[in-house]
C-alpha cells in the first residue's frame, strides 16, 4: 500500500531549497530528516516527469541501512520552480538537471556521494559523474538510460529518431494555452494504468496506487514542459563518456522492460570499465517497484562494497 502523498507524486516534504544561477528554486530534503550528516550520502536521480514515485520503496530502505538519502525535484517538477527564462529549451536539458543536482549536493555539504538513477535519471547520473568524477564513490542505474531511450524503445532502432522528431514537431504546433489543455485532458481522461500495462511498459506487479501517483503528478504539468523535457531527453548524447567513468557501477535491468530494454543495460555494461549487471526476471520498467525487495538488496549489496554504511546510523 502506498504511503500518504503530500501532493500528487510527492511522499516526503522538500523542506530545503537552493537557488540556481539562472534563478530556479530547487526543493530537496534528506532521509533521515535529522541526524544523518555523518552518514555516507546517496543521491536519488529521478526519471522523466517524476517527483518521488519510483523511490517509494528504495528511499526508506537506504535510510534504514544507514545512508543519508538526498531527494530532490528537478526544475519545474512538483515543488521546484522554473528558471527566470521559464520553459526555455536552453534551461530544460539533461545537463541543466545535472547542474541542479550539483547545487543541491553543495548546499547539503556533500563531499562524496553515490548516485542512483532511474530511467532518465541514468542520463542525469552520467552527467553528474562527468562534472565531479573524483567525488563519486559509486553509481547505480535502475532500468536506466545513458542517452536517448528512444533509440531502443520497443526495438524501434533506426526508426526512433524520425518517429520522435515527428511527435515533437506535432506537439510544437499546439500553442499555449491550447497545448496544456490538450496535454492535461489526455492525462486525465485516458485510462493510464490499463494502457501502461497493455503496452507492457509496466507489469501487473506494479502497485496501482503508486503508479497512479506518477500519472496524477504528470497531469499537473504543462504541455510546454512535457515537450521541452521530452526533447531534452531525446537530444542528450554523452558520446564516449561511459568509457571514461571509472566508478564501480551496478546496472539493474528488468528482463521484460521495453523502455530501456536489457540490450541497453548490456551495452552500458560493456562500455563502463567497472560495471556489474543484475537482471530481475519477469519485471518491466517498473522493476524498482515490482521487485523492490530484490532490487533494494542488490543495490545495498553494491553500496556496502563500495561506499559502506553503518545500519546503526
Amino acid at each position: 500500500m502506498a504511503r500518504p502523498q503530500l501532493s500528487p507524486g510527492v511522499y516526503w516534504p522538500k523542506d530545503r531549497s537552493t537557488t540556481t544561477a539562472d534563478g530556479a528554486n530547487i526543493r530537496w530534503t534528506t532521509l533521515p530528516e535529522r541526524g544523518g550528516n555523518g552518514r555516507p550520502t546517496v543521491a536519488l536521480l529521478s526519471g522523466f516527469l517524476c517527483a518521488d514515485t519510483w523511490w517509494h520503496d528504495m528511499a526508506p530502505a537506504l535510510a534504514d541501512a544507514g545512508y543519508r538519502v538526498v531527494l530532490l525535484h528537478y526544475r519545474g517538477i512538483a515543488t521546484s520552480g522554473l528558471p527566470r527564462t521559464g520553459i526555455d529549451p536552453g534551461g530544460l536539458t539533461v545537463e541543466r538537471f545535472a547542474e541542479d543536482v550539483l547545487d543541491v549536493l553543495h548546499a547539503a555539504g556533500v563531499d562524496e556521494v553515490s548516485l542512483v538513477g532511474h530511467s532518465m535519471g541514468g542520463q542525469v547520473m552520467v552527467e553528474v559523474a562527468r562534472r565531479i568524477p573524483a567525488r563519486v564513490r559509486s553509481m547505480v542505474g535502475v532500468t536506466a538510460a545513458d542517452r536517448s531511450p528512444f533509440r531502443d524503445l520497443y526495438g524501434a532502432g533506426w526508426l526512433a529518431h524520425p518517429m520522435v522528431s515527428t511527435v515533437l514537431r506535432a506537439l510544437h504546433l499546439l500553442r499555449e494555452p491550447m497545448g496544456t489543455a490538450v496535454y492535461r485532458t489526455v492525462w486525465r481522461t485516458l485510462p493510464f494504468l490499463p494502457l501502461a500495462r497493455a503496452s507492457t511498459a509496466f507489469g501487473p506487479l506494479t502497485p496501482a496506487d503508486v503508479l497512479q501517483s506518477y500519472s496524477d503528478h504528470a497531469a499537473q504539468l504543462s504541455g510546454d514542459y512535457f515537450t521541452a523535457v521530452l526533447r531534452a531527453m531525446h537530444r542528450h548524447d554523452p558520446g564516449d563518456l561511459l568509457y571514461e567513468l571509472d566508478h564501480p557501477t551496478l546496472l539493474v535491468a528488468g528482463s521484460d522492460d521495453p523502455f530501456t530494454p536489457l540490450r541497453t543495460a548490456k551495452r552500458m555494461s560493456a562500455q563502463l570499465p567497472r560495471s556489474e549487471l543484475f537482471v530481475v526476471p519477469d519485471t518491466t520498467h517498473a522493476a524498482i517497484l515490482e521487485a523492490s525487495t530484490e532490487v533494494n538488496r542488490a543495490v545495498l549489496r553494491h553500496l556496502q562494497r563500495h561506499h559502506p554504511a553503518d545500519p546503526r546510523g
